[in-house]
C-alpha cells in the first residue's frame, strides 16, 4: 500500500491544479455515500436476501413470521437484505425482538437504524444494548438477549465488529480523490482557454475589463451556441489543453482492493460468475453470515426447553442457483428419486411452477439396504431363509 500511495501523492501533485478548482477535495467519510461499497452492499444483500429460514421442528407461528414478514414493514428478503448491508456499511447489524406485555409470543423482529450505541455491563452483569433509534430520536435500552447482533470482521472488541471506515479509510480516500480528479479533468476538458490580445494601448484595469466582459458573454447559460463576437480591436489566441491521461491502472487496483476486503470481485457484482464461483462466493461470504444468523435466531428466539428437544432455526440457499439446466436436471433428478427433493422442489430448480399435490417426496424402488436384499427379492427375511434351508436339511 506504500508504494502505492507513494506514487498516487506523485500523481497528484503533478496534476494538483486540476484538483483545487473549488478547493481541495475532502472525501465524505461514510461508506454508505461510496458508490463502491454501495455496489458490493447491494450485491452481497441480494444474496443474503434469497436466504431461507428453515425449522427443524416447526413452530408454525414462528416459521410463518420469519419466512414472511419478520416486521410490519419488511419482508422476509428486506429483513435479511437489511442485515447484510449493515453488515458491509458497519460490521454491525442490530435486530430488536418485541414480545408481547408477557413475554410470551414475539409480536416482530425490528432492524434498527442507529449511529450511536453501546453494550454494556450493568451492576448485575447483565448485558444490555442502549442505542439512540433514528425512528423516532430517543435512547431505549433493551436486553441484549432481545437483540439479533449480527458481526462482521470480529477481531478487535468484546461485543462489536470492527467497522470498514477504519480498515478502509486511506484506500477509499485515494478512491473518492481519483473520482474527484476525473470529474476536474472532465470539466476543464469542455472549457475554452486561451487569452485576448487587444492592439491599442490600455492600462491593466482596461484589460481586466475587457477580459471579463469577454468571458461574462462567451460563458453563460444564455450562449448556448457557443458563438461569441469581436471587433478589430480584440484578437482571441486559443491555448490548446492536454487533459492528463486517466490513471486506469490506478483506480483498478484501488477498487479490486476493495473488493478483496470483502471477498468479492466484477463477476459477482455484475452475476456474470459460473456455478464453481459462486459456489465458492456462498462458501466465503455468504454462508459465513447465514451460520450467524442461524446461531443468533435460535438462541435468542426459542427457549431453552425448544433448544434441547432439538428446535433450531437455519438459513439456507439454494447452491445450484447459477447452475446451467443440464446440472440442474442431473443433480435434481438423483435427488428427486431418493426423495431428498419433493416434486415441486425440482420442479422449482428447472424453473416451473408447483402442482397441486408436488410437495409430496417420492423414493424409487430400485434402492434398498444392503442387509434387507433377500426380504426385498423373495418377501422373506434373512434368518428365516436360513431356518428354512437349515430344516430342509434335517
Amino acid at each position: 500500500m506504500g508504494i502505492i500511495a507513494n506514487v498516487f501523492n506523485k500523481f497528484i501533485n503533478k496534476y494538483r491544479p486540476f484538483l483545487m478548482s473549488n478547493g481541495e477535495y475532502v472525501p465524505t467519510g461514510t461508506l454508505r455515500d461510496n458508490e463502491i461499497v454501495g455496489a458490493v452492499a447491494d450485491a452481497i444483500g441480494k444474496n443474503v436476501g434469497r436466504l431461507r429460514p428453515q425449522m427443524t421442528r416447526e413452530n408454525h407461528y414462528l416459521f410463518r413470521l420469519l419466512s414472511i414478514r419478520p416486521c410490519p414493514e419488511l419482508s422476509t428478503y428486506d429483513f435479511l437484505y437489511r442485515i447484510a448491508t449493515d453488515l458491509v456499511y458497519t460490521s454491525n447489524s442490530f435486530s430488536v425482538i418485541f414480545w408481547n406485555d408477557d413475554f410470551t409470543k414475539i409480536i416482530s423482529i425490528q432492524p434498527i437504524v442507529t449511529n450511536a450505541y453501546r453494550i454494556f455491563l450493568d451492576e448485575r452483569n447483565n448485558i444490555l444494548f442502549s442505542f439512540r433509534w433514528n425512528y423516532d430520536g430517543g435512547w431505549h435500552t433493551v436486553p441484549y438477549q432481545c437483540v439479533i447482533h449480527i458481526k462482521a470482521r470480529f477481531n478487535k472488541h468484546r461485543f462489536m465488529g470492527t467497522s470498514p471506515d477504519i480498515e478502509l479509510k486511506r484506500n477509499l480516500e485515494l478512491v473518492e480523490t481519483t473520482g474527484e480528479m476525473i470529474k476536474n479533468v472532465a470539466k476543464r476538458s469542455n472549457m475554452l482557454a486561451g487569452y485576448i490580445k487587444y492592439n491599442n494601448i490600455a492600462d491593466d484595469e482596461e484589460l481586466t475589463k475587457i477580459a471579463k466582459n469577454f468571458r461574462d458573454s462567451y460563458y453563460n447559460a444564455d450562449n448556448a451556441g457557443g458563438i461569441a463576437s469581436l471587433d478589430n480591436t480584440y484578437e482571441f489566441k486559443e491555448l490548446a489543453q492536454r487533459p492528463p491521461m486517466v490513471p486506469v491502472t490506478l483506480i483498478s487496483f484501488l477498487r479490486d482492493n476493495v473488493y478483496r476486503y470483502y471477498g468479492v470481485n466484477e463477476k459477482i457484482l455484475t452475476s456474470t460468475l459460473n456455478h464453481q464461483e459462486w459456489i465458492s462466493f456462498h462458501e466465503n461470504v455468504i454462508e459465513p453470515i447465514a451460520i450467524q444468523l442461524s446461531y443468533e435466531f435460535t438462541y435468542k428466539l426459542l427457549t431453552a426447553s425448544e433448544i434441547g428437544h432439538g428446535n433450531k432455526i437455519e438459513f439456507t440457499a439454494n447452491l445450484l442457483q447459477y447452475a446451467t439446466l443440464e446440472k440442474r436436471n442431473t443433480i435434481g433428478g438423483n435427488m428427486l428419486d431418493r426423495g431428498a427433493l419433493t416434486i415441486n422442489e425440482y420442479r422449482a430448480l428447472m424453473f416451473y411452477p408447483p402442482v397441486e399435490g408436488g410437495d409430496e417426496r417420492l423414493v424409487s424402488l430400485n434402492y434398498v439396504k444392503a442387509t434387507d436384499q433377500t426380504l426385498y427379492q423373495t418377501g422373506q427375511e434373512n434368518n428365516n431363509s436360513g431356518d428354512a434351508e437349515e430344516s430342509e436339511g434335517d
